[in-house]
């Protein structure tokens, strides 16, 4: 119940929210089932698997992602030798006794596929420019399919021992007694759903102007036992008519012989992330096109022509005041770690985006630069998101995206030394440079 109202909530989350990146992924390395085991080996084998989903970014730092993955699962498990597998049974004539199996060389290899839908709550920030570093954490709900076993034996010797009788029956062929060499079989055993812990960590590179790049690695724990419980199920059947077929069953389930069966995958994955968020200047710009065209349906009255030319001013350079103006005086962004524009800023950045608006093939280059307080990367991290915050402002009103590249230099280049301290707030700015279009 408690599993199907988790999935009732996942499609709900699904339908509800609106997504902003898209992603498709791949890993790969050791997964499968860690065994817990008195008296036999487990040992996890490489395996992999692909995943679709998207994330929902609420904040410039925090999102929340979900989606379903697919993986291929595989394990070996190995008995000790000398170990007796004892069950209860009933014969042929309706006589209960006690099924008792010893074997040699005993060895499964076992494999399954598994379906998993993650709930992870993803955070990441910049580390270089056009580089971040991504964190996710959560759980996932892991649906695995049946298992296939592959069990052999170098020799297995099938006994009876009936109690009423204190009687050992180990060499009556005909009635399922006896000793079978080199054998093999193969059988399918069921798993139970279970909950695991996820984390994934690594850096992510812009490929493209809405494309990501994710590289890292990942470890997905399980919390809950995947074998269901079988404990009066020997490894091999019991079968009254002979030893010349016989089934294997498989430990898994038997908690005399597996203690703990948890699920285990780790390893590195890749994932391409495809953002689905629309520009905000598109919308600026289909206004701008729709008033000129409705001003220029009366072709032939010059007057409202001229009336356009004065409501759309359109340069085809600036002029040297205008370059001055923006480029001469960086913004400053005196406090320690500040990343918001301030008034002083906005006011400024008001008239720089007229001035932008003005002429539509000019491009801006926007870097963050910080003084030499904290570590090389922290500044290169504060320098990049102080040119986006510059960035963000001007696109909220009405610079296109395309025209604005952000850089960070961190405190590399100070406007001037860093020493004396009273120098330092000098050299937190942001400046900006024109980039005339051809």
């Amino acid at each position: 119940m408690k599993i199907k109202i988790t999935i009732a909530l996942l499609i709900l989350f699904n339908v509800t929210i609106k997504s902003q990146e898209l992603n498709v992924k791949i890993n790969g390395g050791p997964s499968g089932i860690l065994y817990d085991s008195t008296i036999g080996n487990g040992t996890l084998k490489f395996g992999g698997g692909i995943g679709v989903g998207y994330t929902y970014f609420f904040s410039k730092n925090w999102g929340i992602s979900t989606g379903i993955d697919v993986m291929y699962n595989q394990n070996s498990f190995k008995l000790n030798d000398g170990n007796t597998i004892n069950s209860y049974e009933v014969d042929d004539q309706t006589s209960a006794f006690e099924y008792r199996v010893t074997s040699s060389k005993y060895k499964e290899e076992q494999h399954f596929i598994s379906a998993a839908i993650p709930l992870l709550m993803q955070y990441r920030t910049a580390f270089a420019s056009n580089t971040q570093w991504y964190l996710g954490f959560g759980g996932k709900i892991l649906f695995p399919g049946k298992q296939t076993v592959k069990a052999s034996a170098d020799q297995l010797q099938l006994s009876g021992y009936y109690p009423d009788l204190n009687l050992l029956i180990d060499d009556l062929p005909s009635h399922g007694f006896g000793q079978v060499n080199n054998w093999k079989d193969e059988t399918k055993t069921s798993l139970d759903p279970s909950f695991l812990l996820s984390l994934e960590t690594g850096l992510t590179f812009k490929i493209k102007e809405k494309t990501q790049l994710y590289t890292g690695v990942y470890v997905d724990y399980g919390l809950t036992n995947l074998a269901k419980e079988t404990p009066d199920l020997n490894i091999v059947a019991y079968d009254p008519n002979g030893i010349d077929n016989t089934q294997a069953n498989g430990t898994i389930g038997n908690k005399r012989i597996v203690q703990d069966t948890r699920y285990l995958s780790a390893g590195v994955q890749l994932k391409l992330g495809f953002s689905l968020a629309k520009d905000k200047p598109q919308p600026v710009q289909q206004k701008t096109e729709t008033v000129t065209q409705k001003e220029d349906v009366p072709v032939q009255e010059p007057p409202v022509q001229q009336k356009v030319v004065e409501t759309v001013p359109v340069k085809t350079e600036l002029t040297t005041e205008e370059r001055n103006y923006i480029e001469k005086k960086p913004l400053a962004f005196q406090e320690v770690g500040n990343t918001s524009v301030t008034p002083e800023l906005a006011s400024r950045l008001d008239e720089i985006a007229k001035i932008l608006k003005s002429n539509q093939d000019t491009d801006l280059n926007i870097t963050g630069y910080t003084c030499d307080i904290g570590t090389k990367e922290r500044n290169l991290e504060i320098g990049m998101q102080r040119a986006q915050a510059v960035a963000d402002y001007l696109k909220n009103k009405g610079i296109q995206s395309n025209r604005i590249h952000l850089f960070s230099k961190g405190e590399s280049e100070p406007l001037v030394p860093n020493t004396p301290a009273e120098n330092k707030p000098l050299n937190r700015r942001v400046s900006l440079i024109l980039v005339d279009g051809k």
